[in-house]
């Protein structure tokens, strides 16, 4: 009998911590979250672990761990190293969790993850993910592009306004000034869902413009854009992004794009880097 793999998932962000453990077909078992705590996260985050680990039955034991974060990672100090989200800041995750599950730790940003989750059935897909910030990943062939330095997609800090707002890089007119929780929320001071209708039809342009870019110079067509902003905005803010998608995408070549909204539930990232890394470590038979 082939033996059934399983992994824990976790996801960490401003919002929730979410572990759960899942099965080879990317099925929740055992799962639990609670709301971020603002001081203390990781003793916080080594309890829900502990719990989960506790309820699962002997059987169904996780062999690995991936964790999806706010990006940048540090790999060095297996950290995430997020920039304006001084929270999650150089928490040693990754030598925490490895110390508490006994299970070899990856750490992946919450975008790259998404990218690979959104490529399910799709050879080539550009993953867009608006969540806490503007993160993201470029699959080909299956497979998730990583850079010199592991951090292919950080589309973040994509110029889509030269004379624009500023962002926490210091430069200006970064997308994730425009299409982040944390710097939409920063700006107004107010909560996402009381986003004035001007900055979600900015946000949809913005966004259009970083899109039409990705796909001009990667030659990838399908494209796939979720997370929280996306769900609070909703109408508004799609319609603002296919309208100037009109705009920005003239050449011949790109009439016709692939361009969709997917949201998965929230451990659907860290599970499908897992089911990736199993894949590529288990010999074919």
């Amino acid at each position: 009998m082939t033996e059934v793999l399983r992994h824990l998932a976790i996801d960490l962000g401003e919002r929730h911590l979410a572990v759960g453990v899942v099965n080879a077909d990317g099925v929740v078992g055992v799962r639990d979250r609670i709301a971020t705590p603002p001081k203390d996260r990781l003793t916080a985050l080594e309890r829900l672990v502990d719990r989960v680990l506790a309820a699962t039955p002997a059987s169904s034991r996780p062999t690995i761990c991936v964790v999806t974060g706010p990006g940048p990672i540090d790999d060095a100090a297996g950290a995430f190293a997020p920039l304006g989200i001084p929270g999650w800041q150089q928490l040693p995750i990754r030598d925490t969790l490895q110390q508490t599950t006994q299970l070899e730790t990856i750490l992946e940003t919450t975008g790259r993850a998404y990218a690979l989750a959104a490529c399910d059935g799709i050879d080539s897909v550009i993953g867009l993910h608006l969540g806490d910030e503007v993160d993201g990943g470029v699959v080909v062939g299956g497979r998730l592009l990583n850079g010199a330095h592991h951090r292919a997609g950080g589309f973040a800090h994509l110029l889509v306004d030269p004379d624009g707002v500023s962002c926490v890089c210091g430069a200006l007119g970064c997308l994730g000034a425009y299409a982040g929780v944390h710097s939409i929320e920063t700006s107004t001071g107010r909560g996402l869902v009381s986003t004035p209708s001007a900055l979600v039809t900015r946000a949809g342009i913005m966004v259009a413009r970083a899109v039409a870019s990705l796909v001009a110079t990667t030659d990838v067509r399908s494209i796939r854009i979720g997370g929280v902003v996306v769900e609070a905005f909703r109408e508004r803010f799609i319609e603002s992004l296919n309208t100037e998608l009109e705009e920005r995408l003239r050449l011949p070549h790109l009439a016709e794009i692939d361009l969709k909204v997917a949201q998965f539930h929230v451990l659907a990232g860290a599970s499908a880097i897992a089911r990736s890394i199993v894949a590529t470590s288990t010999p074919s038979m």
